[in-house]
């Protein structure tokens, strides 16, 4: 039997729709599901190639994302988080900044990682405005920085007090990574080599769609699903997609999802589609709330009953099941003003959603 709907919308749908906000950034911190007051994160024991260090440390990889998800909220950028991390160094913190200045405004991302007495730090910088278009003569002496291949881009090293530096860029991002010891109040050279500090920067690079969906599928139990069509001009935004598995008092469930955005390379100001499959496999939540009438649209998908929904301020949504899998492809989009929604139609989200085997 069924469970009782909450205000028009099923526990397992009300779920779907805050992991999405949380995924993107765009949930508050006052933000609560009460099943989950005392839930807690199973992953299975797998390789964890974005902190490869961090397997005997007591900063977990839910703290890790939580960071980061915090420094992605303070930048307009999409950050790019490192696959590699050389063995020894601990994850220590990631921050978001921004910077007004005289005549440019940029947003700076960093990671910091220590082993012993030897820091490592990686930024990535974006122009977000430039005030003054003026070109001044350039003054500087000739580059005698090392040239070094990163991905087929050109990056240049070198060491200079101490600090071995490593820069390159990717389109309009600019990266850097740094590495020292620390020595009482001196710095002096850490034991990182330059083939260590090149590796750590060919694995700042988007995931593949493959690899982004074997990074999920490993982490939940059902097969996830996929659509063989995309709406024009939208593309898998790999750092997004994710599988997670959830443990509460009253439920336990799995969540694929998978982000695709349209936009910038690497700003956030993009619409976005997210398809999130929802696996409930415990839920003893009850609740005996009279659900009001709910406006939703009913569609056919592939001989389902599919409902839209499009909320005030243009957000839609399209639900459906497939067995005992939930479903939901959400069409958000994020600017100066916030959350809001973007144009894509009913009918081209049924479509996408119909393409889903």
């Amino acid at each position: 039997m069924k469970k009782p709907i909450l205000i028009g919308v099923s526990i397992a749908t009300v779920l779907a729709i805050l992991l999405v906000a949380a995924a993107l950034g765009f949930a508050g911190n006052s933000t609560k599901f009460n099943a989950f007051a005392d839930a807690e994160v199973n992953e299975p024991v797998t390789e964890k190639p974005v902190q490869e260090a961090q397997a005997d440390t007591e900063i977990s990889e839910i703290a890790i994302k939580g960071a980061i998800q915090q420094a992605q909220s303070n930048v307009s950028f999409r950050i790019i988080e490192p696959l590699y991390i050389p063995s020894g160094y601990k994850f220590e913190s990631a921050r978001g900044t921004k910077f007004v200045g005289a005549t440019n405004d940029i947003d700076m991302a960093s990671f910091s990682y220590k082993n012993g007495d030897e820091q490592l730090t990686i930024k990535e910088i974006i122009m977000v405005k430039t005030k003054d278009n003026r070109t001044q003569p350039s003054t500087l002496p000739k580059d005698t920085r090392e040239i070094v291949d990163i991905n087929g881009i050109e990056g240049r090293y070198s060491e200079e007090n101490g600090i071995k530096f490593l820069i390159w860029k990717i389109g309009n991002l600019s990266l850097s990574i740094s590495s020292w010891k620390n020595e009482g109040q001196n710095q002096t050279s850490s034991s990182l080599t330059k083939e260590e500090m090149i590796r750590i920067a060919e694995s700042i690079r988007e995931k593949t769609p493959e690899e982004a969906i074997a990074e999920a599928q490993a982490k939940v139990s059902f097969k996830i699903l996929q659509p063989a069509y995309i709406p024009a001009g939208y593309r898998m935004n790999t750092a997004q997609t994710l599988g997670t598995k959830f443990r509460g008092f009253s439920l336990e469930a799995e969540q694929a999802s998978i982000f695709y955005i349209k936009g910038d390379e690497f700003f956030m100001k993009n619409e976005y589609l997210n398809l999130q499959e929802l696996l409930v496999l415990k839920d003893d939540t009850a609740t005996n709330i009279t659900a009001p009438k709910t406006p939703w649209k009913f569609v056919d998908i592939n001989g389902i009953q599919g409902r839209f929904l499009e909320t005030g301020d243009g957000v839609k949504q399209l639900s459906w099941e497939v067995g005992n899998l939930n479903l939901t492809i959400g069409s958000p989009a994020y600017n100066e003003s916030g959350f809001t929604g973007t144009p894509l139609s009913m009918e081209e989200m049924v479509k996408m959603a119909r393409s889903v085997k």
